[in-house]
């Protein structure tokens, strides 16, 4: 997961959410269902300003038709925030509907917002919200490889209390996305990253130095998927010492 930079929100979705919250709040006072919808407007803003990433696991999707808006805060028991533009993302199908669905644990002792009242009040989420200013994800999950069976596997591990719900809750450790990690380590990092530590055998530093920034543009572009996974992987399989030495500083 990576922070995202939240960008200004469409000047026609105030009148939707004008709109449907009135009817909102008219469907409530009569007891039935609140009808979430009118979500085509923003979606492809929300696609584009995440670069056509889940907001969560950092898969790419080819289009934005028949994905998900994510409501951060869900929709119930947060209805009135439905159709806030702070509390909206685009993710994937997985991380949405088959995993995070309507869960949204908060610290202990924490009181829930009641109706009608804005974000946070006395909430501390354990669910990180990638374009929260305040918030690093890189500082609260890592990706760190393990053995399995005598293979390696690579693994978000949380390194605090919110990246550990925040992987149990998104499934950010499902055996699909498991594999998907591991594969683009296999298939786009390692084979970089070999010819890089061949090259610093041979001793040309000014070649060295652009195929680094090569590989660097090659993964770590927004629109790239997983893009936390490649930094993570780098910083793993170059070491410290080595970059260093030879002056490769990583983001």
């Amino acid at each position: 997961m990576i922070r995202i930079e939240r960008v200004a929100e469409p000047p026609d979705f105030a009148k939707v959410r004008s709109k449907r919250l009135a009817e909102a709040r008219q469907v409530i006072a009569k007891g039935d269902k609140i009808e979430f919808k009118d979500y085509a407007a923003v979606k492809r803003e929300l696609a584009e300003m995440q670069h056509l990433k889940c907001c969560y696991c950092e898969k790419r999707e080819e289009t934005a038709e028949n994905r998900d808006v994510d409501h951060y805060r869900p929709k119930v028991p947060y209805g009135w925030l439905a159709w806030t533009w702070e509390n909206l993302l685009f993710a994937c199908i997985d991380c949405n509907r088959q995993f995070k669905r309507n869960q949204f644990p908060l610290s202990p002792g924490d009181i829930k917002l009641v109706s009608e009242q804005a974000p946070p009040g006395s909430e501390r989420p354990l669910v990180i919200d990638p374009s929260a200013r305040q918030i690093n994800p890189s500082e609260e999950i890592k990706f760190r490889p393990e053995k399995v069976q005598g293979n390696q596997r690579w693994r978000p591990t949380g390194l605090t209390k919110r990246g550990l719900e925040t992987i149990r809750v998104c499934g950010l450790d499902r055996p699909g996305l498991l594999n998907s990690y591991t594969d683009h380590v296999n298939r786009e990092i390692r084979p970089k990253v070999d010819e890089l530590l061949k090259s610093i055998k041979t001793g040309q530093p000014s070649a060295l130095y652009k195929l680094w920034s090569r590989t660097k543009r090659q993964l770590l572009r927004p629109y790239r998927p997983f893009q936390a996974l490649s930094l993570d992987a780098l910083d793993h399989l170059v070491k410290p010492d080595i970059r260093t030495h030879h002056n490769l500083p990583l983001p």
